[in-house]
């Protein structure tokens, strides 16, 4: 209905949400909707093969399936040349790909015994709907900020969406690769070693999957911080993409990247109460956290520009974390050995800190320097880690050994 809906009504969604463009882009943006909106029938599929595959303990193929999509996009994008509307290519590619993907996802489901089918027992359907309407308030809130932030965007000067969409983009990178994965493996784990909702029965687990995310995206963020212009130039600085765009979607990219560790830290808490059946804390923290954020937009969205809406949306996951945080101090509190972890880890961050500053000193700008200073950055820190003992660097190769 929702996707039937929105191909109907798109010109109208347009208007709402793009009303600073004008109607030649907002007629576009009505066909692309068209043609996407199809997409929220499969992402709705997806979910449920996504559960269940999660629910086994199948996260390769769940967190594969969407290259999919990117390849499929990427062949849209080099046929594109041949439409009148080349970005109709790329979009097409778009959808195609989630078709495949969730045919991917249906074949794996099938070999791990799961058959999708009508069933019309309402035995649990109360209480899974009542679960569900909970739970998913804090990712469609999530969604309403993107728009917002869009929205906002499309107010001010020319190419403020684009740049928006593009340090969004650098920003997610390590939000899906590291964040989210975090959250998502740790949520079936919390569900099954959760007794009586008791938070003691699964303390470990929680520090463990906080220290797991604190070893990867710590070094995320100060390399992207340190070397965001370079890395932005490397992928996006082509044709009309010029120097100055650069410098403006760096700027945008590092007040987004103020509230990456945030964002991260809350997800993980959140899927605690998720574990508990306890979806309506976050949902609530999340409308706090969206409130701020659509206020934020528009405060200083037009007083320092685009970036300003990017450091809405940093503060907005900070406040988020902080109203969290206590209840979780007052339950776990905290151990010397993680706080140690932690130390060391950001110990290592600092060292290919210093490598990077380093090496950029003997390197001329040049593509080759990005993928350099990159390569350095990874091998540092992970020569850090291992000089230092991280006890996270082992967990992470004893869960790439059982992958094998």
């Amino acid at each position: 209905a929702i996707s039937l809906s929105g191909i109907i009504f798109s010109k109208p969604i347009s208007l709402v949400f793009a009303g600073g463009f004008d109607a030649d882009t907002i007629a576009l943006t009505s066909s692309l909707m068209k043609i996407t909106f199809p997409f929220v029938l499969l992402v709705s599929l997806w979910s449920i093969y996504y559960g269940v595959l999660n629910s086994m303990g199948a996260f390769f193929i769940a967190a594969l399936s969407p290259a999919f999509i990117n390849l499929a996009t990427i062949v849209g994008i080099i046929l594109s040349k041949h439409l009148q509307q080349p970005i109709i290519g790329p979009t097409i590619g778009f959808l195609l790909g989630g078709i495949i993907q969730l045919f991917l996802l249906m074949i794996f489901s099938h070999k791990k015994e799961f058959k999708f089918y009508p069933s019309f027992d309402k035995s649990d359907a109360r209480r899974f709907i009542s679960l569900f309407l909970l739970t998913v308030i804090a990712p469609a809130i999530n969604q309403l900020n993107s728009m917002v932030d869009v929205r906002v965007a499309t107010e001010l000067k020319a190419g403020a969406v684009a740049s928006l969409q593009y340090a969004m983009r650098l920003y997610q990178l390590p939000l899906g690769i590291f964040a989210i994965a975090v959250a998502t493996v740790s949520l079936p784990e919390f569900t099954s070693k959760l007794k009586d909702n008791n938070l003691n029965s699964i303390k470990p687990n929680i520090l463990e999957s906080l220290r797991t995310l604190t070893f990867f995206i710590m070094p995320s963020l100060f390399a992207l911080l340190l070397m965001s212009k370079d890395i932005i130039a490397l992928l996006f600085e082509h044709g009309a993409f010029s120097a100055q765009d650069t410098l403006i979607t760096s700027s945008i990219l590092r007040a987004y990247l103020l509230g990456l560790p945030f964002y991260g830290y809350f997800g993980i808490l959140a899927r605690v109460y998720y574990a508990m059946k306890k979806p309506l804390f976050p949902a609530i923290v999340a409308g706090a956290m969206a409130t701020v954020n659509i206020v934020l937009d528009i405060v200083l969205g037009f007083t320092i520009g685009v970036p300003g809406i990017a450091l809405a949306t940093s503060i907005s996951g900070i406040i988020g974390l902080l109203i969290v945080s206590p209840f979780f101090m007052k339950s776990i509190g905290f151990q010397k050995y993680s706080l140690l972890e932690t130390l060391k880890i950001l110990v290592a961050s600092g060292i290919m800190i210093s490598g990077i500053l380093c090496v950029q000193m003997f390197l001329d700008q040049s593509t080759m320097r990005t993928v350099i200073l990159l390569v350095v950055a990874t091998v540092l820190y992970f020569i850090s880690t291992k000089m230092l003992k991280i006890d996270e660097l082992k967990h992470v190769i004893n869960l790439l050994k059982k992958k094998k």
